[in-house]
């Protein structure tokens, strides 16, 4: 393993709260749509791993796909990027769950790579669209991959909405959180959230 590898389990740097792409991709009855979700990001050029920490190191480790954790490195522009995906199956209960697939890159791992103080302060600007311009390009592929209910970029964003709060109500939009969605969705979205939508095709 190169040095650049050893960035993913860089204490120091795995805190400070996530900035993400959180998706509520299809109901927890059908897991296969995670499936293609976690194999098409897994298999990408620009992405290594997954990896997990030993007693003797770094090594590569299988793709997990339910309800689990992967541990990778983003290779973006001119960085070396460690990210975390999670896959969360909502079963409590199963017949009204959702998948969820979350790709997260700790606040301070970004600070670290991009040598800044505050990833999103404004002076910043030009590295935090570094990620928000690969992850909206993510986010479009993963929908012709399958097309997902409610995708989200925001600084700790995962869990905070469903597509139903878009629906029927309840969104506070407290941050410039990013929303999208299919068309098939906007006539169903709630007259003062339509601005905040946008919709993937």
């Amino acid at each position: 393993m190169t040095d650049r590898k050893t960035l993913l389990f860089d204490k120091a740097a795995r805190c400070g709260g996530f900035y993400e792409l959180c998706i509520q991709v299809c109901p927890s009855l059908d897991n296969n749509p995670i499936i293609l979700y976690t194999d098409f990001l897994w298999t990408q050029s620009n992405i290594e791993g997954p990896f997990e920490e030993t007693w003797n190191g770094f090594i590569n480790t299988k793709v997990k796909h339910e309800n689990s954790i992967n541990n990778g490195l983003l290779n973006l522009d001119n960085y070396s990027i460690p990210f975390l995906t999670y896959n969360v199956r909502e079963e409590n209960p199963i017949e009204s769950g959702f998948n969820w697939f979350d790709i997260s890159f700790y606040e301070e791992t970004l600070n670290k790579i991009f040598n800044v103080e505050n990833i999103f302060a404004h002076e910043n600007i030009q590295s935090k669209d570094i990620i928000d311009t690969y992850l909206t390009r993510l986010m479009k592929d993963l929908f012709r991959v399958y097309p997902f209910q409610l995708a989200m970029i925001d600084f700790e964003i995962s869990g905070q909405y469903y597509l139903d709060n878009l629906k029927k109500g309840g969104l506070n939009n407290w941050t410039n959180s990013k929303y999208f969605i299919g068309k098939e969705n906007f006539n169903d979205i709630k007259d003062e959230y339509k601005s905040l939508v946008t919709i993937v095709d």
